[in-house]
């Protein structure tokens, strides 16, 4: 088993038989959540020119057919090579993900992962010896997971859209959730409202509970210039005709952002794990025995509001009893010859680089409409004289 890591927090991790090597850039904040107990004073020497990890022949075979390919490519460098074609994978995949936005994007989905494995369960080799798969892999899977949920408060933003022209808020709205969705599942008030009703049919009945209950009113929770939402190329034309208008705001950047959102993301759909049931005789029991990918983004007005209530009572078991599962997954099939499996390493690395430019894109996208949103909590907070209580506000992952 060999599984190759690389996540946009800019921290690199190649697992062999069990056993984990990993060189990390200086943690952040979030990594304080995932620490159980105050951490050692204790400091390990770094030696240099020693391999960082050593496999197996088995775990080396399936990576140098990858290698080769990067190398092919001109993904991979000579200099990536310390006798280690795992190594060698990881590197390129790690310098590929930083020339393309990883930096960036990190910003605002810090707990987020690309990943290369050979196998879509974890197995050691004594285990592997026992189902009698003890031959190197003919396969590897791209996959990028999201483990935490970027909260976007959006209301504020689209007020002031809304004050430029009354059809900017759901154009920009449909424009730039539709691009992220592209990558992740995006967590609005769609979901919320789809929940609510669910749950609601759940309670007929109980008017008691129903009374008590704030699922009702989610239905009313969007502005009203959300009611009615463009189509997507309706929507990128609006924002196309409308952003003249709005030069020399900050409302230009948001516009401006958003389009070259669409145009990194342009023809990319989300490639789901289940699209692969065809092509992976075991997807059907990955899918089973996963609890489905987590959000990698929350749209909200207001924090604290019925849209975020319904995302934590929906997403609360999620990761409880099962793994959470891959947002994406490309398969690359090894014992393709090697034009077509060129092919199909550079159609993957192509998807990631729209990825990352994407996500980056998003995130500058992101930071302006949380600071209109911190923006707004200051001039609220002036205005009605009231001491805010202390909230999420400083929390950006959910």
């Amino acid at each position: 088993m060999v599984n190759i890591e690389f996540d946009v927090e800019g921290k690199l991790s190649v697992m062999t038989m069990g056993a984990e090597i990993v060189r990390a850039q200086q943690r952040s904040r979030h990594d304080s959540i995932r620490i159980m107990g105050a951490p050692l004073a204790v400091t390990l020497p770094r030696i240099r020119g020693v391999r960082p990890s050593y496999c197996s022949k088995s775990d080396e075979q399936p990576a140098v057919q990858l290698a080769l390919s990067m190398f092919r490519l001109g993904i991979a460098r000579v200099a990536d090579w310390n006798g280690s074609a795992v190594d060698c994978v990881s590197k390129a995949l790690a310098r590929f993900s930083r020339n393309h936005g990883l930096a960036t994007a990190s910003r605002v989905f810090p707990e987020s992962t690309i990943r290369l494995l050979d196998d879509l369960v974890e197995r050691s080799e004594y285990q592997l010896a026992l189902s009698g798969d003890a031959e190197p892999s003919s396969r590897f899977f791209l996959m990028v997971d999201y483990c935490q949920a970027a909260m976007v408060q959006v209301g504020p933003a689209l007020s002031l859209l809304a004050k430029l022209h009354k059809d900017l808020p759901a154009a920009f709205y449909r424009a730039f959730t539709y691009n992220l969705a592209r990558w992740m599942w995006v967590y609005d008030f769609q979901d919320a409202e789809e929940y609510a009703e669910d749950e609601m049919k759940m309670m007929e009945g109980d008017e008691e509970g129903l009374k008590e209950s704030f699922l009702p009113q989610v239905k009313s929770a969007r502005p009203a210039f959300l009611n009615d939402l463009p189509e997507y190329e309706v929507a990128v034309q609006c924002l196309v005709e409308l952003r003249p208008r709005c030069r020399y705001t900050r409302m230009s950047s948001l516009i401006h952002e958003c389009l070259e959102l669409h145009h990194c993301g342009d023809s990319h759909d989300t490639k789901w794990p289940s699209r692969l049931r065809d092509k992976v005789p075991e997807m059907e029991d990955y899918l089973e025995n996963t609890d489905g990918p987590g959000p990698g983004a929350l749209i909200v007005f207001q924090e604290n509001d019925l849209i975020e209530a319904c995302f934590s009572e929906q997403t609360q078991h999620i990761g409880q009893n099962y793994p959470i599962g891959s947002s994406l997954m490309l398969l690359l099939d090894l014992e393709e010859g090697s034009d077509a499996l060129d092919q199909e390493v550079a159609a993957a690395f192509t998807y990631l680089a729209a990825m990352l430019r994407s996500l980056s894109c998003a995130t500058r996208i992101i930071e302006t409409i949380r600071e209109i949103y911190d923006a707004d909590l200051r001039k609220c907070r002036l205005d009605s004289g009231v001491q805010a209580e202390q909230g999420a506000s400083g929390i950006r992952g959910v």
